[in-house]
């Protein structure tokens, strides 16, 4: 709980997706299975949808928000929509096209639609449930898994603060909650499993997909708790890069008659996606579906009668093999294949006597039919049976798969309220985080050659700078409350309300791999986290006080600082010695996600920076 107490009454998720968006809430005091939104602006009273879909489309000339969701029309040749965004928030991800967008365009397009979808559940609400802008709500956000970097994570939450969310009055809040792999496993976890099965979950939607194993430590009607016996992990992989290969094709082919042609081709392929396309493709792997050895497909805007053998078209319909369809699906099925594989051979190597009882799949992708049957081919009766904590498995799918996120995200916040048990009492950690800090100088230490080396007018002692103490490292089990690092710092007389900053470092290496300093590869600066000791009940320690000891004058301070590992953020707190809190949360501590490309440590004239204890 946050440390004022506070206690939501109405808990709302959000999973933001690469193709639809899900709203789920609860209320207390009873807080009840999950209910999902299924009204949304541009559908009928009486058509109701689970989802709404990501789109977004602006006014040409204005530049501002003209339609969202189902309102966008994509068939229509004038019209500019956004779609496929998500990605794209990720400055990580790398987009081979030329006009691909920029980490800006995605993030305004990100923001403006979440304002959309704010305004809609505010008009709901409130046409629902009497004086909704003055109960304590809460809302919370899944991220992908393949955002690793907290940075990002804290730059998504400015973002869901800018669409509104937490601004409506001081009694809503928001937040990011779980990883979308986290979520999912929450919501897979309350189908009818036993206690001490071990569930490989696969949640694989519209652009991303991602994998979860854990092991289920409560007895069913207990509350939820789930151990983690790997890393979370998340692959750019999904139903959107299939759509995205199916018009990569179709452009090919219509290039090849552009004169014959109404409209672009572009256009004319992002219709052929989003139209019959769309339903081939969540049906395929069905009976109905399975016995059509070709896929006619009508070209928007031509003419009856029409057949160009050069482009695969007879009498005006593009014509589309069901080998053709089938690959599209391999390609992100065998990716898939592989990521799963890796959860398993992780599983054997650290856990080498549990099997995985079942691989349950979820997600837009993971409910198609012949996901599921490329699956059980393979970890039933093909290759990857044969693996040795395989011999058990067998693949189920979730009740419902493609509300697996928004409502798991739900189902964990409403069981800590409710319950006071968090799902998740440990992670497993997917990251290694350090801090920069100066090492007493070894001239035997390999890791010291070559590297800064200042002597501390103080001891005379030398210490090398910029230097890594690794705190957590990835593969590592850490418990959800914290882990603490103890730190001692040196002030001169006179400086004690000085701020004292410290680095903080990430790397995904291997753990076995880490770099012992800033200059090595595989490193990069996270943040910088400052706070002042003078009056948090830091004990400042003088020291060479006397009159015989040559050093200079200093204090010492020797404090701890608690790192709180989220699904996908950090926190940090600061302790004394005898653990009592000294900063209420981490607001009161400054963290700088920008991190400036030099280090700023010598700005500091009397090396403000921690020493690692020996």
């Amino acid at each position: 709980m946050p440390a004022d107490g506070w206690v939501p009454e109405i808990v709302v998720g959000i999973d933001f997706g690469m193709t639809c968006t899900g709203v789920a809430y609860s209320m207390g005091p009873d807080w009840p299975e999950p209910r999902t939104l299924q009204h949304w602006p541009g559908k009928m009273l009486n058509e109701l949808a689970n989802k709404v879909p990501t789109l977004l489309q602006y006014d040409e000339n204005t530049n501002v928000v003209k339609a969202w969701g189902f309102l966008c029309d994509q068939d229509r040749e004038d019209v500019d929509v956004k779609d496929y965004f998500k990605l794209h928030l990720d400055p990580a991800y790398q987009d081979p096209r030329s006009d691909a967008p920029k980490l800006e365009q995605a993030r305004q397009w990100f923001r403006d639609y979440l304002r959309c979808v704010h305004d809609h559940i505010e008009e709901t609400f409130s046409n629902s449930f009497p004086r909704w802008k003055s109960r304590k709500t809460e809302f919370v956000f899944s991220v992908p898994t393949t955002w690793k970097n907290p940075s990002m994570i804290a730059e998504t939450e400015k973002l869901v603060r800018d669409a509104g969310f937490g601004q409506d009055g001081p009694n809503h809040r928001a937040e990011i909650g779980l990883t979308e792999a986290e979520a999912a496993a929450v919501y897979a976890s309350k189908q009818h499993f036993d206690k001490d099965d071990v569930i490989l979950v696969c949640d694989a939607g519209g652009g991303t997909t991602d994998v979860n194993t854990l092991r289920l430590d409560s007895w069913r009607g207990e509350a939820t708790r789930l151990q983690q016996l790997s890393w979370v992990e998340g692959r750019s992989i999904g139903s959107a890069l299939i759509d995205m290969n199916f018009h990569h094709m179709v452009l090919d082919r219509l290039q090849e008659i552009r004169s014959y042609l109404k409209e672009e081709p572009n256009i004319i392929a992002d219709r052929m996606v989003h139209g019959r396309f769309e339903r081939i493709k969540c049906s395929y792997g069905t009976a109905a579906s399975s016995n059509l050895p070709t896929i006619p497909i009508p070209v928007p805007g031509m003419d009856p009668g029409y057949s160009f053998p050069n482009a695969n078209i007879e009498e005006s319909k593009m014509i589309l093999t069901r080998d053709e369809l089938k690959g599209l699906f391999d390609v992100q099925i065998d990716c898939m294949l592989a990521v799963i594989d890796e959860q398993f051979d992780r599983m054997n190597k650290n856990h080498p006597n549990a099997q995985i009882s079942y691989l349950v799949l979820s997600g837009g992708l993971g409910s198609s039919p012949y996901v599921r049957q490329r699956l059980k081919g393979h970890y039933e009766t093909g290759s990857g049976s044969s693996r040795p904590n395989a011999q058990e498995t067998r693949i189920v799918t979730v009740a419902e798969p493609q509300l697996a996120v928004v409502q798991g995200l739900v189902m964990d916040r409403t069981q800590t309220i409710n319950r006071g048990d968090v799902v998740f009492k440990e992670r497993c950690c997917r990251s290694s985080y350090g801090v920069l800090c100066l090492d007493e100088y070894n001239p035997h230490n390999p890791a010291h050659i070559g590297q800064k080396v200042t002597v501390d007018p103080r001891d005379g002692k030398k210490w090398v700078e910029n230097q890594i103490d690794w705190f957590v490292k990835q593969g590592e089990t850490v418990s959800t409350e914290g882990v603490l690092k103890p730190y001692i710092m040196k002030i001169k007389p006179g400086k004690e309300d000085k701020l004292w900053q410290t680095h903080v470092v990430m790397s995904t290496v291997p753990s076995d791999q880490l770099p012992s300093n800033l200059n090595q590869d595989g490193v990069r600066r996270l943040c910088d986290v400052e706070s002042m000791l003078k009056d948090k009940g830091v004990e400042l320690k003088p020291k060479n006080r006397h009159w015989y000891q040559r050093g200079e004058k200093y204090f010492r301070a020797k404090f701890d600082i608690k790192l709180i590992l989220g699904a996908a953020d950090l926190k940090f707190q600061l302790q004394s010695k005898t653990h009592n809190v000294l900063s209420k949360d981490h607001d009161a501590i400054q963290v700088k996600w920008e991190v400036p490309k030099s280090s700023p440590m010598n700005e500091h004239d009397d090396l403000a920076a921690p020493y690692r204890e020996s």
